[in-house]
């Protein structure tokens, strides 16, 4: 339905000469991206006034958002399965996030892991970017100075004592982007059956080891919080 909007759309403009035939196709790419990301931030949006929780989750986007799109990570095939899982995981976030508030200390280990990985890693190139040397260390750097950032400025809510419901919801908008990260990492073989994709960035290998690593720390500190 969407696609359909966008080809419609972007054809009329087309005719009346408002945009150039060579270019009908990224802007339809480009209209089709900016629909889909008003659908789902708008839902989160909708969803966080529902559990009186806005200021919390707009921090979260923009924590979650500047990091992702420098990091790369995971993306599902088909846009009405990228809108559930990102329901779910939000509606997840809302429950685990009160009980991580009763427990800073493991919010913030955890978290610092979550920030080392990212420092180490930086960005997985994702198959369908096929970004260069170049622009993958650029996108690296891009990454790391942007979860130091975050980390300074959690730091700095945590010492002026800021209310820890925000806290949570910052620091796990790393934590998130880094279980992106993990879920590339583990649909590897599934992306390429040629095998290319281990070529397109030679720190996906890391990114692995570490994702498994850290997923076993969440496991064990779920299992400490009865998280799950």
């Amino acid at each position: 339905m969407i696609e359909k909007m966008a080809d419609d759309l972007i054809g009329q403009m087309t005719e009346a000469r408002l945009i150039d035939k060579d270019m009908e196709e990224r802007y339809i790419y480009v209209f089709i991206c900016w629909i889909e990301k008003f659908i789902t931030v708008g839902s989160i949006i909708v969803i966080s006034l529902a559990f009186h929780k806005l200021f919390p989750t707009i921090f979260f986007l923009v924590f979650f958002l500047e990091l992702r799109k420098r990091t790369g990570g995971y993306h599902l095939d088909k846009f009405y399965k990228c809108y559930l899982a990102t329901v779910v995981s939000y509606l997840v976030i809302v429950i685990i996030s009160a009980r991580l508030s009763e427990h800073p200390q493991w919010l913030f280990a955890i978290l610092v892991i979550a920030i080392t990985g990212i420092g180490l890693i930086g960005t997985v190139n994702h198959p369908n970017m096929h970004m260069t040397s170049e622009e993958l260390m650029e996108s690296k750097k891009s990454a790391r100075t942007i979860v130091l950032l975050e980390g300074c400025i959690i730091l700095g809510c945590v010492l002026l004592d800021a209310d820890m419901v925000y806290i949570s919801y910052m620091a796990i908008a790393v934590l998130r982007d880094i279980q992106c990260m993990s879920e590339l990492s583990h649909s590897r073989d599934s992306c390429d059956g040629a095998g290319t994709f281990i070529s397109c960035d030679r720190t996906l290998g890391y990114a692995d080891q570490f994702c498994k690593f850290f997923l076993c720390q969440m496991i064990l500190f779920s299992l400490i919080f009865n998280l799950v």
